[in-house]
């Protein structure tokens, strides 16, 4: 089923199966490129858990494997497997999905909702709230990849330019699990003064060649308190531009880090799309200091994402 929220300059299409953004167009063009399950809601787990397995409450989980030795995406249960019920209020999406204990390994019967809304002034909200029956964990995150250039362009989003205000990132293993670090922004990594997406595309820092050439790696933001699954008290922002359309989208969340993922390695060419994934740190089930994504029994999982469409100043 799909749904549309529409304003004076933009109209966003969602579908039911997977959560899914389909487009979304702004100045005439789709700022989204659409491979299969692309701007779909990932969970229960956004990212790679290591080896398939985590251990809560002293028990020992061992997760269906989908990617090498790695569990990822929480097997692609909420974005391909899912079929959410959904309903319109005006401006605002609602969707829900019930996932039964056990499912893809993971404990707790898990009641997900996904709220997607639109603004006056161009920007797109998701809100996730989720509650279980038993302790469990649980990482969401959107899965869309951007092209501001639009998606019938052609062109790739090397000439993107992504501006955040970080202060770590997290390095990869080579199978992409985290290393468990949390490393000071530097070089390519250092987004605080904008950096081009062409320069982590070409760059020959150990970490962009093995990502296979660009980000696939989370950042943390720098004023965040914590990385746990409660807090949710500082809003950060990041910004990606397109300055030969002269278009900007600007991302707000509470979550405290974003995986940017430059589209490496993309069915449809590489570079086809950037990802600003928001969310918890990835695999922190398994890595000490990466905070805990353990929802407790009767609690309430309540986090957001938004993009906000405009221009570059001068506009």
């Amino acid at each position: 089923m799909e749904f549309i929220l529409e304003n004076d300059d933009m109209r966003v299409v969602i579908d039911s199966h997977g959560a899914t953004i389909k487009e979304i167009i702004f100045d005439g063009d789709n700022m989204i490129c659409r491979p299969p399950y692309a701007a779909s809601v990932i969970g229960r787990i956004a990212g790679r858990i290591s080896h398939g397995k985590f251990t809560l409450d002293g028990v020992e989980y061992n997760l269906p494997k989908n990617e090498n030795d790695n569990q990822l995406h929480g097997g692609h249960e909420f974005d391909r497997q899912a079929d959410w019920d959904g309903s319109q209020f005006g401006d605002t999406i609602a969707l829900k999905y019930h996932s039964p204990d056990g499912s893809n390994g993971f404990p707790g019967d898990l009641d997900v909702g996904v709220l997607y809304s639109l603004s006056k002034d161009n920007e797109l909200r998701i809100n996730y709230v989720a509650t279980s029956n038993k302790n469990t964990i649980l990482n969401m995150t959107n899965h869309a990849y951007f092209n501001l250039n639009g998606e019938s362009s052609g062109e790739d989003v090397s000439n993107h330019i992504l501006e955040a205000d970080v202060s770590k990132y997290v390095p990869l293993n080579s199978d992409l699990t985290p290393t468990g670090e949390l490393i000071e922004v530097s070089d390519v990594f250092d987004l605080r003064e904008g950096r081009c997406i062409k320069d982590a595309v070409e760059s020959s820092n150990s970490q962009c060649v093995l990502a296979k050439s660009g980000f696939d790696h989370a950042f943390v933001f720098n004023d965040c308190k914590d990385f746990n699954l409660y807090t949710n008290d500082v809003v950060h922002s990041a910004f990606l531009s397109c300055p030969d359309k002269r278009r900007v989208v600007t991302m707000k969340t509470d979550y405290p880090c974003f995986v940017c993922y430059t589209g490496n390695q993309m069915k449809e060419g590489p570079h086809m799309g950037v990802c600003l994934e928001a969310q918890l740190l990835p695999d922190a089930i398994n890595k000490n200091g990466f905070g805990s994504i353990v929802l407790e029994a009767g609690k309430m999982y309540n986090h957001f994402v938004s993009y906000k469409f405009g221009f570059l100043r001068g506009e």
